[in-house]
């Protein structure tokens, strides 16, 4: 053989080796990337079987913020009678709620149409249009204010 075809031959062989060369590596990323994409398969499957039934669980056994076992429902009030002042109050309009911020005991009370009951709901508008330092007496029962009148200054 000559020079020339002992050269050809050789740059060949090296050719095909480095072709294989990067065939295998192909082969082995594209093993890797599949591995790694099992493993963050595996893990989210894991993640969701453990999480799922946490937020079920929390959604059943969340303590709700109904009832009357406290007494102190939507006003967060216990049960019995205040004096209570004004701080606020805004009477119902077509886009916007009733409200009455109330000061009882130092602590500032936010009231809103579905916090009345009774005779205080039959005389809710009245309740709405209260000015700011008028005190005013109030009955709660089952968190909810069941009773008010305006409390007469002493003179």
């Amino acid at each position: 053989m000559t020079k020339q075809t002992t050269k050809q031959k050789h740059d060949k062989q090296r050719a095909e080796k480095r072709k294989h060369e990067h065939e295998t590596e192909e082969m082995a990323e594209h093993a890797a990337r599949k591995r790694r994409a099992h493993v963050e398969e595996t893990i989210a499957i894991i993640v969701m079987l453990t999480f799922v039934p946490f937020m079920v669980f929390g959604a059943i056994f969340w303590p709700g913020t109904t009832g009357s076992e406290g007494g102190n429902g939507g006003t967060g009030l216990q049960n019995g009678t205040y004096t209570a002042t004004y701080l606020g109050s805004r009477p119902a309009t077509s886009t916007q709620t009733a409200l009455a911020n109330l000061d009882v005991n130092g602590n500032s009370v936010f009231v809103t149409a579905g916090d009345l009951s009774g005779s205080a709901a039959n005389n809710s508008a009245a309740f709405f249009e209260g000015y700011k330092g008028e005190p005013i007496q109030i009955t709660v029962k089952d968190g909810s204010i069941s009773w008010w009148a305006p409390v007469s200054s002493p003179k």
